[in-house]
């Protein structure tokens, strides 16, 4: 088979992206890389990020205003929903993600990216980036229950994140496939993205 140059893989926060990314990687022999969001947004000094890696953004300043803000949307009472409000410093990391992965494609390294598409803004930019390539894309899925329960579970991530992306992430681009990794099994996942791309 041909294998595609790029493997988008892109989902909310805590829907089991990594750990999915990871197993597809160790079942195809041909040679990915996997370049994640996260990946990038740790290549900046923490000052940007101060608290958004945490249950709770306890206080911004004039870093984070130029880095991310977690902002809570949701009313008062209700459960949260937050969503990340990025500045210039943070806009331009984003911007740079999808061109970073054509640059590492381009050097013969096909790449499997976990990516989380926040905005319509970053799914342009990676559509521009990525114009050209052979290109395989993956939607994770995951009942909102599901995913707050791990937020909670892993405290690495603002509580909130998962609701504010759950109706956001999926919304600007389809899929050649999509998982659901509360009804499967991480293997069962990865079966079912390699059945596809044998297909």
């Amino acid at each position: 088979m041909r294998w595609p140059q790029l493997i988008l893989v892109n989902g909310p926060s805590s829907a089991g992206k990594t750990t999915l990314c990871r197993a597809l990687q160790g079942a195809i022999e041909h040679p990915y890389l996997i370049a994640g969001f996260d990946d990038f947004i740790f290549m900046s000094a923490p000052r940007y990020y101060l608290g958004a890696d945490t249950a709770r953004q306890g206080s911004t300043d004039r870093w984070t205003a130029l880095g991310v803000e977690m902002v809570t949307t949701s009313p008062p009472g209700a459960p949260p929903a937050v969503v990340a409000r990025f500045g210039p410093v943070f806009r331009n990391l984003t911007n740079a993600m999808a061109p970073a992965v054509r640059a590492l494609i381009e050097a013969g390294n096909p790449v499997i990216f976990d990516h989380v598409l926040h905005d319509r803004e970053m799914y342009d930019s990676f559509r521009a980036a990525t114009a050209g390539l052979s290109v395989f894309s993956v939607g994770v899925t995951c009942p909102l229950a599901v995913l707050e329960s791990r937020e909670r579970d892993r405290g690495d991530r603002v509580l909130g994140r998962a609701r504010g992306l759950v109706d956001v992430v999926h919304s600007f681009c389809d899929y050649d496939t999509t998982v659901d990794t509360a009804a499967l099994s991480t293997e069962a996942c990865v079966a079912r993205i390699l059945a596809a791309l044998r297909a």
